[in-house]
């Protein structure tokens, strides 16, 4: 019995704990690397670690960061004597739902959090150097393998209709209040800058709408790749058809609108996105006009979360 016992306890130097649940080591969690007290209830996420530093520089003062060996960078500190983090965590559906979960994992109570992030615009509505607050939710894309299994034995494509090659799925919601705070302090901010308002007019600079979150950036963002079978053509023009107020498409929004709402303690999330390309014109922006705009955009959007009333 003693023999069996001792095979079945956990090593003495485990790499983590709870290979069933959220994995933690030395009391941080796997792959950001925090632990309670590592990161604030008032979050702004975005995909780059530049973008994150640009944000961090409105700070009052930075209190602490982490950067993980998992690729995230998470930036500790104050806005107006509030405490607000801002966190780096590259792209992906995957990378969106490491961070909400792990994030929710070591903090107590409500979070606000946004995502300003960049994405291409799916209609000529989303004027290139513009931001859309995904107000109206965010929906979701991705490629059905099965709808490409003729690929693996180099066979003729199924003749079976039923089988779609692109799975679209139901919105998921934005909160009303953090959508709203952010499309308020957006237009106050962009629309007080006389650079960004030269030749454009009220309500082109700020805008609001659906988002479509893909998988990929390449298939399910109907992206034409000839060195691949991804019949894609055409997809566009259904995501459009499938949901009409559909402005922008990116790849982080709806898993973080979607685990928020499946959240079982308060977590508020919205989002707001820089059009760097306009996939209906094949119009993309400025340089100098995306520095200028994710700067100003970074500092409202921080305003907005900070400032939300719980």
């Amino acid at each position: 019995m003693a023999a069996n016992a001792a095979t079945s306890a956990a090593p003495a130097h485990a790499v983590y704990s709870n290979p069933n649940g959220m994995p933690f080591a030395d009391g941080k969690n796997l792959h950001m690397d925090l632990g309670k007290g590592d990161i604030n209830n008032r979050i702004i996420t975005v995909g780059t670690a530049s973008r994150a530093e640009k944000i961090a520089s409105f700070f009052d003062q930075i209190t602490s960061r982490v950067q993980s060996g998992r690729g995230f960078l998470t930036i500790n500190g104050t806005y107006k004597d509030v405490p607000v983090s801002v966190v780096a965590i590259g792209m992906g559906p995957s990378m969106m739902d490491f961070f909400v979960r792990e994030v929710r994992a070591v903090t107590d109570g409500p979070i606000v959090c946004a995502r300003f992030g960049t994405c291409g615009g799916i209609t000529s509505k989303a004027i290139v150097g513009s931001v859309v607050v995904a107000s109206g939710g965010s929906a979701y894309v991705n490629r059905n393998p099965d709808a490409f299994a003729h690929c693996y034995d180099n066979s003729e494509p199924s003749a079976d209709s039923s089988i779609s090659k692109y799975n679209m799925y139901q919105v998921a919601p934005a909160d009303s209040r953090l959508s709203a705070a952010l499309e308020a302090e957006l237009t106050r901010t962009l629309h007080a800058d006389a650079v960004l308002m030269e030749g454009h007019h009220a309500g082109e600079l700020v805008s609001s709408g659906t988002n479509v979150t893909a998988e990929s950036f390449y298939s399910s963002q109907g992206r034409i790749d000839p060195q691949f079978d991804d019949a894609n053509e055409g997809l566009i023009e259904q995501v459009c058809e499938k949901y009409p107020d559909a402005r922008t498409m990116e790849m982080e929004t709806f898993q973080l609108f979607h685990l928020a709402k499946c959240s079982k303690q308060p977590f508020f999330a919205s989002a707001a996105a820089i059009v760097v390309a306009n996939r209906a014109n094949n119009s993309t922006v400025d340089g100098d006009r995306l520095e200028r705009v994710e700067s100003l955009g970074g500092k409202a959007v921080l305003h907005a979360v900070a400032t939300l009333a719980l």
